[in-house]
């Protein structure tokens, strides 16, 4: 996608180092090489702000707009980032109120430098009658028109891709017959034991109730197009979004379980987690919740129809990146203004102390990792 991008946007790249050896970091020593090379980006375009998306980049573009005097902004892109405290700047932008409790609580950030902005996704683009598909492509890939769909993207871990199949399997001994469709690089196109032991299950399945009623398609550009052709929908984030954006009625299911589903009842809690799913921590709860949901979808068109115009009005409202735009420009606006930013000692010290544990610990994972080998042998 990189040249299609380009073609589009003109943009510089940077290698930005995400572990030390074999550990996942923030900084390490190429991050000097990053940091200079953001340095000459900022020279040569003559940058005036910098936007960074996740606390990784944050750390790099924050060094360098320290040296060149060019403000950083920083959005925290989901999940459960960041492991180490950012640092301080006039604002921080996180997708959900569990970030935002996370910098206020966890890292002592001011509840009046943290804003919650949820929206992210080009919904517009999503619902383009141009991605629209057809009723031959949908037969090709097998999905069958006389069969209820229930549809998951999913690039997940294998715990959200059982639990689908844990429900499924549920309601097909019931008798209650459907298409899972399991869509993107998943699990099942992995290898190991886990991944075979996934793929044999499905077997299983298709073998006791119909080799139909399990579909596998692997990834695809634009998938999302396939939620069109979905009743139901399973997934966390994106995926989540883009069926709510087709009006479908949306289940959160993500690698810690069911979450619930998308409704009037629910909604705050879901969007405080970023629907995630991360609301629901018991992995060992039983797929019947899920299942008992899926099946009264199933027989009741009238909610899945009230249901899914409920998602779609509220990804349009919270999600789509046109309603965010003219409160990002104002923090743009903000940002930039000299009296905002912070003097650069201040920025200085901030960087050095948010360093230092990430120093620490780069420093100690080869000592871990030598003792590790020590006590297996």
């Amino acid at each position: 996608m990189t040249e299609v991008i380009k073609r589009d946007i003109p943009f510089e790249t940077v290698h930005i180092p995400f572990s030390h050896g074999t550990r996942p970091t923030y900084f390490t020593w190429e991050s000097f090489a990053a940091v200079r090379r953001l340095r000459e980006i900022i020279h040569l375009h003559k940058i005036d702000l910098i936007h960074a998306f996740d606390a990784i980049s944050y750390f790099h573009a924050y060094a360098a707009g320290r040296y060149e005097r060019v403000p950083v902004l920083c959005t925290l892109c989901g999940g459960i980032d960041p492991y180490y405290n950012l640092p301080v700047a006039p604002i921080l932008i996180v997708f959900s109120e569990e970030q935002k409790t996370k910098m206020i609580q966890t890292f002592h950030w001011p509840a009046s430098r943290v804003e919650v902005m949820r929206t992210r996704l080009d919904i517009g683009e999503i619902v383009d009658e141009r991605h629209r598909l057809g009723e031959e492509e949908a037969q090709t890939l097998g999905l069958d028109p006389s069969l209820p769909k229930i549809m998951m993207i999913s690039n997940s871990k294998l715990y959200s891709i059982n639990k689908a199949l844990d429900a499924a399997e549920i309601l097909f001994s019931q008798g209650i017959r459907f298409q899972l469709v399991l869509i993107g690089n998943n699990p099942l196109f992995g290898n190991g034991p886990l991944h075979e032991r996934a793929k044999m299950r499905v077997e299983i399945i298709r073998e006791r109730y119909g080799s139909e009623l399990v579909v596998i398609i692997g990834p695809m550009m634009k998938a999302f197009r396939l939620l069109q052709r979905a009743d139901i929908v399973l997934g966390v984030g994106r995926s989540a979004f883009e069926g709510m954006a087709y009006g479908k009625p949306t289940l959160i299911v993500g690698e810690t379980g069911y979450a619930g589903l998308m409704s009037p009842d629910t909604a705050d809690t879901l969007a405080w987690y970023n629907f995630s799913g991360r609301n629901q921590q018991d992995k060992e709860a039983g797929a019947e919740p899920l299942a008992a949901d899926i099946k009264n979808l199933l027989r009741d068109p009238e909610q899945c129809q009230r249901l899914g115009a409920f998602g779609r009005e509220f990804v349009f409202r919270e999600i789509d990146v046109t309603h965010g735009a003219p409160r990002l420009r104002e923090i743009y606006q903000w940002v930039t203004r000299p009296e905002v930013q912070l003097p650069p000692w201040r920025q200085t010290l901030s960087l050095a102390t948010c360093l230092m544990p990430v120093v620490r610990d780069n420093s100690l994972h080869p000592v871990r990792e030598l003792g590790k080998r020590i006590l297996r042998r």
